[in-house]
């Protein structure tokens, strides 16, 4: 039976871990691919991809043909982009290039319903069905109880405010990005460097201890058990064009290497 995008939040609340990739291709049937494939979420990359609002509608709509649950990267800390990701039906904002609490709080703000925040209840728009909204639960409950508020922690400045963030009630998942995390300690792309790895741990310690549900982005298998043992329940593995070149790579070494003169 095919999943219900709108559940992923109670399910990251009742504890479960979700799964999914940032997804980079602006093609609707690649969300279509992860959907059928059992991926629980894709996290489509605004802020490093080539993706513009029409080409994120379509995204979105390829996600939702396939009960895969639909995350919005921002292309940065941008309340507007905040707006139209939800508006175009993605069920969730990941809020990235966080400089200050103030600036999750702006874009949490966004993505929030009256009296915790400003989004429009507008039912005309692609979120609402366009006015003609059908589903067992009415639209405004099911966006109020479904939207899912990620904010990305990548940076030791925001690294030393967790405990802020975490008393921004609206925000649902921080979501470590050990990349840039890596680079503002001076260590770029050193992953499994001792110290990058407990600056990771002891952020997901203390979102943990604040109430959050934590996030992050991990390369290989052993970093997603690593994480995972450490109370991460929101796993993001790789991205669609690493794991297609993963695979394509593979069938040229396993299958077309053999047989070539």
């Amino acid at each position: 039976m095919m999943k219900n995008p709108f559940e992923l939040k109670a399910r990251l609340m009742a504890g479960e871990a979700v799964f999914g990739t940032f997804l980079k291709s602006d093609d609707p049937n690649v969300a279509e691919i992860l959907g059928y494939s059992g991926f629980d979420f894709a996290i489509i990359d605004g802020e490093h991809s080539a993706f513009h609002f029409k080409s994120i509608e379509d995204v979105i709509r390829g996600c939702q043909v396939s009960g895969l649950a639909s995350i919005v990267r921002t292309n940065g800390p941008d309340p507007n982009y905040v707006h139209h990701a939800l508006e175009s039906g993605a069920i969730g904002v990941q809020i990235p290039s966080i400089t200050s609490v103030q600036d999750a709080a702006d874009c949490i703000e966004e993505a929030a319903l009256f009296p915790a925040g400003k989004r429009s209840p507008n039912p005309a728009v692609r979120a609402g069905h366009f006015t003609l909204w059908s589903e067992e639960k009415p639209y405004m409950q099911t966006i109020k109880e479904g939207t899912l508020r990620v904010v990305q922690v990548e940076c030791l400045e925001m690294a030393d405010k967790v405990e802020e963030l975490c008393q921004i009630p609206e925000i649902d998942v921080l979501f470590v990005g050990p990349g840039d995390l890596s680079l503002s300690m001076g260590k770029p792309g050193k992953l499994t460097d001792p110290e990058v790895e407990e600056k990771i741990a002891d952020i997901v310690r203390r979102g943990l201890a604040g109430g959050k549900i934590m996030g992050m982005l991990c390369g290989s298998p052993q970093a997603m058990k690593k994480y995972y043992d450490l109370g991460v329940r929101y796993l993001a593995y790789s991205n669609d064009r690493g794991i297609l070149a993963k695979a394509c790579k593979q069938v040229n070494e396993e299958i077309f290497a053999p047989l070539r003169n």
